[in-house]
């Protein structure tokens, strides 16, 4: 398992262990970024070859923006309350890939059904604090996911047991 610390929320560096987005559906929940000064992260996998990105953030003024720049993918202003909303998004869009930086709501992972998580090859999620950390390696448990990195966040913590990103994959 790779481990480093990351300072930045520039995609090139945030979300650097993501391998291979060729073809694939990408759920990027938490796709936010105006004035970060780099690129965001629907861009960012684009770039990386995603054949879709489905874009989920709470500001509005960002969603308007990313569907005027990106017509061909999809956004949506939503606020991530419950495992339903989990549920709804990946029921709809059935995504290969799952990018989370939703700043605590991962912790509805818990209640979402294995089986919600058949299309689902990968995910990459920040968490932030200790409880949603165990919440999401018991969940890659219960799916049979490898964790291949765990990251600590330096730009606010560089303890990783306190916040962190953690990349998986399907074994």
């Amino acid at each position: 398992m790779e481990t480093k610390v990351v300072y930045s929320e520039n995609p090139l560096e945030h979300w650097s262990d993501i391998k291979n987005l060729d073809d694939k559906i990408v759920l990027d929940l938490g796709c936010g970024w105006i004035d970060h000064g780099h690129a965001s992260t629907p861009e960012y996998f684009i770039s990386r070859g995603a054949s879709k990105v489905i874009g989920v953030d709470i500001s509005d003024g960002e969603i308007e923006k990313l569907k005027e720049i990106y017509p061909e993918h999809i956004f949506i202003l939503r606020m991530i309350n419950s495992a339903n909303d989990f549920i709804d998004l990946i029921n709809m869009y059935k995504p290969d890939f799952i990018k989370m930086d939703i700043e605590g709501a991962e912790i509805y992972l818990k209640y979402v059904p294995k089986e919600v998580f058949d299309s689902v090859k990968e995910f990459a999620i920040e968490y932030h604090n200790p409880e949603c950390k165990k919440v999401i390696t018991d969940k890659f448990d219960e799916l049979d996911f490898e964790i291949t990195a765990l990251n600590s966040f330096g730009y606010y913590q560089t303890d990783s047991d306190i916040m962190g990103i953690i990349h998986s994959i399907k074994r």
